[in-house]
């Protein structure tokens, strides 16, 4: 007589409890992403929040510079420096300093040496909310300045320009989150 073979049984519960396992991962791994996303899209609002508010704090400021008679047309209080950030192409080639065709980040440390010069950027990572303490919130900044929306395209006109708005928001020196806004603005030059 032949002996029923042993181990087969054990084989099988490995199998299944193999399989379970590498459901169970799959399933960690899903839900665990779940969160993460959520937290990216909410520094990607609360970026946006932040580069609305640069737009409606340098709205006021061109506003009160224009009403009171301090500029006369946005010929000088755009920002060219560094040379070529509002000329997509110099000399038919394409420059890669352009400001679209750099990010939020780069564009950010590209002006870094103009922040202090209100003719050249209106707000450098200004701070729009306070803390639980009364102080400025850190975590989430603005920065705007104007350039010269005809730049590369012919003669410029000193009474259009575009705003740029850039929302930053940080979890200590790192960047979580950015959001850039452009709008044109325009007066009557006389």
């Amino acid at each position: 007589m032949k002996k029923p073979e042993q181990g087969s049984g054990l084989i099988i519960v490995i199998l299944v409890i193999s399989f379970l396992l590498a459901v169970g991962i799959a399933v960690m791994t899903v839900t665990s992403t779940g969160p993460r996303v959520a937290g990216n899209v909410r520094n990607q609002e609360e970026a946006f929040n932040a580069a609305e508010a640069g737009f409606e704090a340098s709205r006021r400021v061109i506003s009160d510079n224009i009403d009171n008679g301090v500029w006369q047309s946005f010929a000088d209080h755009c920002l060219r420096e560094p040379t070529g950030i509002d000329l997509p192409f110099i000399a038919a080639a394409i420059n890669p300093d352009y400001f679209r065709r750099r990010t939020d980040e780069e564009l950010l440390t590209m002006i870094l040496p103009y922040k202090d010069d209100p003719d050249k950027v209106i707000f450098y990572d200004q701070p729009y909310v306070r803390n639980a303490e009364g102080g400025d919130d850190l975590r989430y900044t603005y920065t705007s300045f104007l350039i010269d929306d005809e730049a590369g395209g012919g003669t410029s006109d000193p009474g259009d320009v575009l705003l740029v708005c850039i929302g930053v928001v940080r979890a200590g020196n790192t960047v979580l989150s950015t959001a850039r806004l452009e709008i044109v603005f325009a007066m009557q030059v006389l």
